[in-house]
């Protein structure tokens, strides 16, 4: 008997995913400008009261310098880091998305379609980058390198070629 005969041989047609929503088409540069803008502000709003602090507290110890000035910043982006972790790490780790994703509707995913750990899209798709925006005089150029990324044809961002991620639009009623 062939395959073909037998009605108890596995399906030769390719295995559908259970979310199909991983399929996505790709998130549009305004939705992901949107998110990115939502995320910003949020963070923005916690850190600036703590980032404030270390810079009065750095700047009172160490006096005003190029050191202490240089000392506050990377103590300051640390302090970005932690809150961003702490505010949008819960929901990487469970929906690989941040609030500002959430908001826009959109969700980050492999290059393949397939959803990722928390530890490949926090330390290859955020902490890199957010490290190198740290180094003095050369963190600014970082960023903006990672913003203009967005309108290559593939409207990927640097941060999504170093971890192998793309951002989709998700079905609404999904999440």
């Amino acid at each position: 008997m062939s395959h073909i005969e037998n009605p108890y041989a596995p399906t030769m047609s390719p295995a559908i995913r259970e979310d199909a929503s991983l399929d996505g088409e790709l998130a549009t540069r305004s939705e992901r400008f949107a998110g990115a803008f939502i995320d910003g502000i949020i963070n923005l709003i916690a850190s600036l009261p703590l980032a404030f602090g270390v810079g009065m507290i750095v700047g009172a110890t160490m006096g005003d310098t190029v050191v202490s000035q240089l000392v506050a910043q990377v103590l300051g982006g640390m302090i970005g880091i932690g809150i961003f972790v702490a505010i949008q790490g819960y929901f990487l780790a469970t929906r690989s998305q941040t609030i500002g994703k959430m908001a826009v509707k959109t969700k980050i995913v492999s290059d393949s379609g397939q959803p990722l750990t928390f530890a490949e899209l926090y330390f290859k798709r955020y902490l890199i980058l957010q490290v190198a925006s740290l180094v003095p005089f050369i963190g600014g150029f970082v960023g903006l390198a990672d913003a203009l990324a967005i309108f290559r044809a593939n409207r990927k961002c640097l941060h999504d070629d170093i971890a192998g991620t793309k951002v989709i639009k998700i079905d609404p009623s999904l999440r």
